[in-house]
């Protein structure tokens, strides 16, 4: 923490965070361990000296109060008593002399205070609701509740004196409970940090982004050390100040980008492309009115790997005002699989259903989801498999099964063809895994592209923020615990398993548009329009104008 005993110098990033004009209300900095996070909100009054106004009240809070007992008091003790400030272990509290005071009279300090503060549950906020606060600086924001957060934040952070601020200044990184929102209001506005955010009402905030590199006082060692940790979520977490991997990540196999350690196809963000008319579409939804209806729409390609190119979302908003805008859409692209939430379905004493509502409006008939016992753990298990970007282990020969013709006989004449055929496929060799991952979910090119038809940043955070159920009696260990925005989550559910079920069936149709795939491809490359024409009429496959068409508007761009 200290260049010398006498003196405390900031590092780039602390010093970036301590300029931060009071004018804004709130500002947040850390990311990674040992960038100096705490020792930046413990210095922060006396940097600016606002120590020695003796109306000044600052608030220091970690979750717990051994947290503070044990990492923070002791540090303070290396600062307040070197500008004149005492501890009262009762109250946790320091007190400074106020300006007359220096010099000694004799009497106790009575000027400025830092109050060392604890909230480990939601309740214990009210603790400080008589209290008026200049500086709330909120250490590890992410252990603490968006509720703790915000109720002190905004009411209590106050000044009854021009001369002293009324802001926030909080450290963190990620994981802990306040992940989401911590990530939510401060970082997905402005991902690498150092950008003003202005809020509802005008309110700014700014988050400083730092990690172990930009900290020359920490230990030489401890980034190696960093690296060592064997959970990936944890190591890009702690090490990189990673927000979208996180302790207790569901989905910690999840890139919406590429690291330069994994193979290139470890991505499942990519950027939006023409999806060839011929792909099979899917349409699936997740109603809700005060909660959010999302509809998120698929393509399937013939190699069977999952396509989320385009969602919506409605909050408060009748099906007969959303319905057209879908509808508009399904009319153009012809999905094989229209599929809501089962929920839709139930019987809410109104004359019609969602699910006949949806109907209505839609003008086409619609599925519903499998709401059975475990169906979520197996949704989400079965999201894993699609997000999965790691090939299979391969069985070494002398592990194999030894092949027995005599089984394979009693299997065919007692079990039929089918059974027979899966026995023979555990003897051929594993035939290399081209279509991993098997789900990618279309991306905004940049922040001007916000809100783009062709643009999914809800899934993507939905996925980033699912983290696993706490043990309950209704609730299975494996299952993803419940949250605010977890609608496409839900929808991706019922999205794999639909995009299973229709592999089962549809093997003919998905080896048509292999065959459109390869023709058309052959046309790109030879210009052949008599070998396209006649190997389309062969292929009995989609209208061959409308794949005409699309293969002259992609050559004109």
């Amino acid at each position: 923490m200290y260049v010398g005993k006498t003196e405390w110098k900031p590092n780039p990033q602390q010093a970036k965070f301590l300029s931060i004009p009071f004018s804004i209300p709130e500002a947040g900095y850390g990311g990674g361990n040992a960038s100096g996070k705490s020792d930046v909100l413990i210095m922060y009054g006396i940097v600016h000296r606002l120590h020695e106004h003796p109306l000044f009240k600052q608030v220091f809070m970690r979750r717990t109060y051994p947290e503070l007992k044990t990492e923070i008091v002791p540090r303070m003790r290396e600062v307040y008593p070197k500008f004149g400030a005492t501890f009262n272990k009762t109250d946790m509290v320091w007190t400074f002399p106020r300006p007359d005071q220096f010099g000694g009279t004799g009497k106790g300090n009575e000027g400025a205070t830092i109050w060392l503060g604890h909230c480990e549950n939601e309740d214990d906020v009210h603790k400080w609701d008589t209290v008026q606060i200049n500086l709330f600086t909120p250490d590890e924001l992410t252990t603490f509740t968006e509720f703790i957060y915000l109720h002190i934040a905004i009411t209590r952070v106050r000044t009854p004196d021009n001369d002293l601020p009324a802001i926030t200044r909080w450290a963190g990184m990620p994981g802990g409970i306040g992940h989401s929102f911590v990530k939510k209001r401060f970082i997905d506005p402005a991902p690498k940090g150092g950008k003003i955010i202005i809020g509802k009402g005008g309110n700014k905030r700014i988050y400083i982004h730092a990690t172990v590199d930009d900290n020359p006082h920490a230990d030489k060692n401890y980034a190696q050390r960093l690296e060592g940790i064997p959970s990936e979520a944890e190591r890009k977490a702690r090490r990189h100040g990673d927000w979208n991997a996180y302790m207790g990540m569901v989905f910690d196999e999840l890139r919406d980008k590429h690291y330069p350690d994994e193979p290139e196809n470890a991505l499942h963000v990519v950027k939006p492309f023409d999806i060839p008319a011929w792909w099979p579409r899917m349409v699936i939804g997740d109603w809700g009115y005060r909660a959010m209806t999302y509809i998120g729409f698929y393509a399937i390609s013939p190699d069977q790997r999952l396509y989320l190119y385009r969602e919506l979302s409605f909050v408060k908003t009748k099906i007969s005002i959303w319905a057209p805008q879908v509808r508009a859409f399904m009319d153009k692209e012809y999905p094989k699989v229209v599929k809501f939430c089962k929920s839709a379905g139930q019987d809410r004493g109104q004359e019609h259903t969602i699910q006949q509502q949806l109907e209505a409006e839609l003008l086409r008939p619609i599925e519903l989801s499998v709401n059975s016992p475990g169906s979520r753990v197996a949704g989400k298990n079965l999201i894993h498999e699609y997000l999965r970007w790691t090939p299979k282990p391969i069985i070494p020969p002398e592990q194999m099964p030894v092949y027995s013709e005599e089984y394979a006989m009693w299997v065919l004449r007692n079990k039929g063809e089918n059974h027979y055929q899966d026995y023979l496929n555990i003897f051929k060799p594993p035939e290399p895994e081209t279509n991993i991952p098997k789900l990618q979910i279309f991306r905004c090119d940049s922040e001007l592209h916000e809100g783009h038809i062709n643009c999914c940043p809800l899934m993507i955070g939905a996925l980033q923020a699912c983290v696993y159920a706490k043990p309950r009696d209704n609730k299975p260990a494996e299952d993803v615990e419940e949250f605010d925005g977890d609608d496409p989550y839900d929808d991706l559910r019922y999205a794999v398993d639909s995009a299973e079920a229709y592999f089962a069936v549809a093997g003919k149709e998905l080896e048509k548009a292999r065959k459109v795939e390869r023709i058309v491809s052959a046309l790109k490359n030879t210009n052949d329009w008599t070998a396209y024409y006649r190997q389309m009429h062969q292929a009995e496959s989609v209208k061959k104008m409308k794949v005409v068409q699309l293969y002259h508007r992609r050559a004109r761009h």
